[in-house]
């Protein structure tokens, strides 16, 4: 190969060179364009992720007052349902003994009642003296 042909060859391989670097410098400005927007995207979804987990912190002690809430109208319910079941009882015991003394008035074991007549023999009774004789 003489000079000239080596000179060429030279030449062309430096610009084949700089063609090579020209790509490489696109490559690397795409490449810092890419990370740009990756650094954006990041940040945006970082604040998203911060705000979410704030939501999910609100949400967590509304749970926890809500759950306290329920538990506490539960002991209510539950309460309400004793104070129903015993006046239940209660009532359902008047009624018995009103009944019992009802149908058995001669019964002693069972004390009157208050606010109800007492049985008919019974005043009946109250119109005699104690030997017997009549008050009128």
């Amino acid at each position: 190969m003489s000079n000239q042909e080596l000179v060429n060859a030279g030449m062309k391989t430096m610009d084949e060179t700089d063609q090579a670097i020209e790509r490489t410098k696109k490559v690397v400005e795409q490449t810092i364009e890419v990370g740009t927007q990756t650094t954006v995207t990041l940040k945006g979804q970082t604040e998203q992720m911060g705000r979410i987990v704030n939501e999910l912190d609100t949400i967590q002690f509304s749970i926890k007052k809500a759950s306290q809430l329920v538990k506490e109208i539960g002991r209510q319910v539950a309460t309400d349902k004793c104070i129903m079941l015993f006046l239940f009882l209660i009532v359902c015991g008047v009624i018995a003994i009103i009944i019992v003394k009802i149908v058995n008035p001669n019964n002693k074991s069972i004390r009157d009642i208050p606010g109800l007549a007492p049985p008919a023999p019974t005043a009946r009774r109250l119109l005699y003296l104690n030997d017997g004789e009549s008050f009128w």
